[in-house]
């Protein structure tokens, strides 16, 4: 089933594991809303003892919450200090193609007990860090896998890596997760059942692959024995659900991983005895899912606007997976067994949303693993995706797409009493478009829906939650770097009497938008760091409403359910699920982005002959 043993994949030494454990702490049903908690603890070896944990360097937070994707293991706009001060940044995702243009990478090159984390600079007394292979927002189109390797996209180009080197990677960078390698197509659909059946075979064998354990374990203790661990394996592994848009395909990627190997496969994976037990959650990347033709491979930079906010409805059709049969597949080598596909793996004729899809993944599978999706394309629909399949964490690539435009995001949930559309028969956009030259002498705070940690409540018809960011509740540092005796004079006065640090008041819609069209990078520092704190209360609220946190006695079980399921109606009634701002604002930022640098004068001729052509 997998490759043969690698000597080069030997762990170094290090001062303990850290094991990802979830707790369910409320469900109702399999595919119902629910909440959780997610704790990553760091194991000291006592066999003796037992597997004691360090409480020092754990990290913990509820769920449902987020995933923030970085590029070159940077948050886009984001400092060190703002990752390390954000609340809402708890877990950070690292797409490890970005550093293959160096042979061997440069992170793998930094030595000592947490490789990865002392490389990137994040807090491991804060921050989850997690290693995949491929950016899972990227969907461009790329040349095909192979058996033993995977496509891979640096700035020199495709590289191909192979499972060994993806091993090998994992066990130098020491990742807090890591995500087992898939074989998802990168090229227009449909696909045929061959290309699906080899996708399914391909995903199982190199996780397999994965699961292999060392000549030397890296804990010497078995790491069931932890409350809350159902995984066997010391990695904490994250298994990518294969199938595409086949419901029978995902059906049987499911079965292949809950069943029992047998012969060389079962000896291979020792003491593992399904593939499902050696895996902590299961992944979803739903913008392989979505109806659109892949694009060209092309430059692309993740701090600009990407596809995922084109202008369409988030309800699209996905991938059509009828007639697969009559499209050919070029022969691309033979891959090793596993149990055939149904028959009817190419036969639906109707393409199923994708909270079917999902559902399909998860139906056989145990509930009490997490389940993380990336690619949603609105705050609707993760709460569909809540509802109707129970997912448990969300990529941020909404906020950050949203900040890279301009856009201030300002929505809640569950929505105030006195909520409602903004017009008559319109719906309220979900955030502001701070291009817009009507923001230019606003001296409001970004949002409507959240407050400044200096303004007053009372000012308030109702009392609004604190938005924590850099741009709404700005506060100087602890200390300072004092250059001489005068410099004390300037930071008097802001810490009060009881070393209480003293917060200004929120940045303006105006003021960003002037950062803005003057090509400020400090304005998309604090859209980021607003969006993603946003998003972090949108889902604190749902935490709050299912757990019971929000101050209403509605009961509990079937009656909080009834309420989420309201709620969510309710949400869908007031905003813009097609995003419309997102769109209008992307045009704002290109043509502010071409307001400069050479050939600016010859634009602006040409726009105001158009113009007086126009007679306006």
């Amino acid at each position: 089933m997998g490759t043969t043993l690698d000597s080069g994949s030997q762990p170094q030494e290090d001062g303990g594991a850290r094991l990802l454990t979830f707790h369910l702490r409320k469900s109702w049903t399999r595919f119902g809303p629910r909440v959780g908690r997610t704790t990553l603890e760091a194991l000291r070896e006592e066999c003796t003892t037992g597997i004691s944990t360090d409480e020092t360097s754990s990290v913990t937070f509820d769920t449902p919450n987020i995933l923030v994707g970085t590029s070159r293991g940077v948050v886009p706009h984001l400092s060190r200090d703002h990752c390390n001060s954000a609340d809402a940044i708890r877990w950070i995702n690292v797409p490890f193609e970005s550093f293959l243009e160096q042979s061997p990478p440069v992170p793998t090159l930094q030595k000592g007990p947490d490789p990865l984390h002392s490389f990137l600079g994040f807090d491991k007394r804060k921050h989850i860090v997690s290693l995949c292979l491929r950016d899972p927002m990227d969907t461009r189109e790329m040349p095909p896998n192979g058996n033993t390797y995977v496509s891979a996209l640096c700035m020199r180009g495709v590289r191909k890596i192979t499972i060994s080197d993806w091993r090998e990677y994992v066990y130098e960078l020491k990742p807090d997760v890591m995500f087992a390698l898939n074989d998802t197509p990168f090229t227009p659909p449909p696909y045929s059942q061959k290309r699906v059946t080899k996708s399914i075979e391909r995903s199982i064998s190199w996780l397999a692959d994965m699961l292999r354990p060392l000549k030397r374990s890296v804990l010497p203790c078995s790491p069931p024995s932890t409350p809350g661990r159902l995984s066997q394996h010391p990695l904490n592994v994250f298994v990518s659900m294969a199938g595409g848009t086949s419901i029978p395909a995902r059906e049987a990627f499911a079965y292949s991983l809950s069943e029992e190997p047998y012969g060389p496969d079962l000896e291979a994976v020792k003491p593992i005895k399904r593939l499902d037990d050696g895996v902590v959650g299961y992944s979803f990347h739903v913008a392989t899912l979505r109806g659109s033709v892949p694009k060209p491979l092309g430059p692309r930079r993740r701090n600009q606007p990407n596809g995922v906010f084109q202008q369409e409805s988030p309800n699209m059709p996905l991938q059509d997976a009828g007639k697969l049969l009559e499209v050919p597949t070029p022969e691309n080598g033979d891959v090793c067994t596993s149990p055939p596909l149904p028959s009817s793996i190419a036969e639906s004729p109707v393409s199923p949303d994708i909270a079917l899809l999902l559902q399909a993944s998860l139906r056989h599978l145990p509930e009490e693993k997490l389940r993380l999706v990336t690619g949603v394309r609105s705050p609707l629909e993760m709460l569909k995706l809540i509802r109707d399949v129970g997912a448990d964490i969300f990529d941020a690539d909404l906020a950050i797409a949203a900040a890279n435009v301009g856009v201030a995001l300002d929505f809640m949930f569950p929505l105030s009493p006195d909520h409602g559309p903004s017009e008559e028969g319109k719906k309220k956009d979900m955030g502001h478009n701070l291009y817009d030259h009507v923001y230019a002498h606003q001296y409001g705070r970004l949002s409507d829906c959240l407050a400044g940690a200096a303004e007053s409540q009372s000012q308030f018809p109702a009392p609004l939650p604190i938005c924590p960011c850099i741009a709404c509740s700005p506060c100087s540092p602890a200390s300072h770097i004092l250059h001489s005796r005068v410099d004390v004079q300037s930071h008097e006065g802001e810490t009060d009497r009881n070393g209480n640090v003293m917060y200004g008041l929120p940045r303006s819609r105006g003021y960003l938008h002037h950062l803005l069209h003057t090509h400020e990078m400090s304005a998309h520092a604090m859209l980021v760091a607003h969006n993603l704190a946003v998003l972090d209360r949108f889902l604190s609220g749902v935490r709050d409403l299912l757990w019971g946190g929000d101050g209403n006695d509605i009961g509990e079980g079937e009656d909080r359910v009834t309420r989420f399921a309201v709620e969510v109606n309710r949400f869908e009634g007031v905003y813009d699920e097609s995003m419309e701002v997102l769109c209008v604002a992307k045009k704002c930022w290109r043509e502010v982005d071409l307001a400069r640098g050479k050939g600016r004068l010859g634009r602006e001729k040409e726009k105001q002959a158009s113009i007086e052509a126009g007679g306006i």
